[in-house]
This record gives structure tokens, C-alpha cells and sequence, in this order.
């Protein structure tokens, strides 16, 4: 009878610690699952299809998340803006109304990514627009 009353209390131990090993397990099985990626660019951005009053810019990211770029001629002053809706890993953006033979500087940004709420910009960027074109180029056209 003693042998038995001796052996309850070390089985109730065995099944505690094992129950504790498992929870504990199971944390880090759980921490290992939040650990998410970084936003980041993955592509770009490059400029496309400039003209002599737009431009547009684009780059991609890893997970879905917004698109802005910051504009403007002056480097240190950058404050046209554009954007799309949220939830892209592919971003386009139309910049409208620029000055023909103007450079122009630019940011890219994406934001709030997805499962991560991170934010990433891009290294500071520029594009020369074209010149407008000239009264023959116009008249030709027609």
C-alpha cells in the first residue's frame, strides 16, 4: 500500500511536467508562426512612359501594401503626391501636370503591409520630363 501512495504523487509530478513541456512547446511553436516578413521593395521603382506633363512610376513589393510617391523639382522639397488604393504588390503610379524639360524628384513608399503594418521607401530618385512639343511637331501631328 505504501509503494502505491508513493508512486501516485510522482505520476501526478510526470503528468504536470509533461503538460508544462507541451504548453511550453506549443509557445514556441506560436512565436516561430508570428514571425513575419519585412515589407520590402523587391523590384524598382522604375519610371515609365514620361511625356512632356506625366510620368509613371512603379515597383513591386513582397506583401500586399499602399502606394505613394513624393514629387518635385526641388530635391529637399518634395511635396507633390500621388497614390493608389492599398493592397498591391504590384504599385503604378500616374504623376499628372508636370513642366515639359523639367527634372523632377521622387520617392517611392509603401506602407501598413500587410501582416506586418511595416513601412518601406525607396532611396530618392529623378526623371527629366520631355520637351513640349515644338509648332511644326504639332502641326505634323494633324
Amino acid at each position: 500500500m505504501r509503494s502505491s501512495l508513493n508512486h501516485a504523487p510522482r505520476n501526478v509530478l510526470m503528468k504536470t511536467l509533461s503538460l508544462i513541456i507541451l504548453a511550453f512547446m506549443g509557445l514556441c511553436v506560436a512565436q516561430e508562426d508570428k514571425k513575419v516578413q519585412q515589407l520590402a521593395i523587391t523590384n524598382g521603382p522604375v519610371v515609365e512612359n514620361v511625356t512632356d506633363t506625366t510620368a509613371q512610376i512603379a515597383w513591386s513589393t513582397n506583401v500586399s501594401s499602399s502606394t505613394i510617391v513624393h514629387y518635385g523639382p526641388d530635391p529637399v522639397n518634395l511635396n507633390g503626391v500621388a497614390s493608389m488604393p492599398w493592397g498591391a504588390l504590384t504599385h503604378r503610379v500616374q504623376l499628372k501636370n508636370l513642366k515639359p524639360d523639367t527634372v523632377y524628384y521622387f520617392r517611392a513608399e509603401s506602407g501598413q503591409g500587410q501582416g506586418t503594418g511595416g513601412d518601406v521607401q525607396a532611396a530618392d530618385s529623378a526623371f527629366q520630363t520631355r520637351p513640349a512639343p515644338s509648332q511644326s511637331d504639332r502641326d505634323h501631328q494633324k
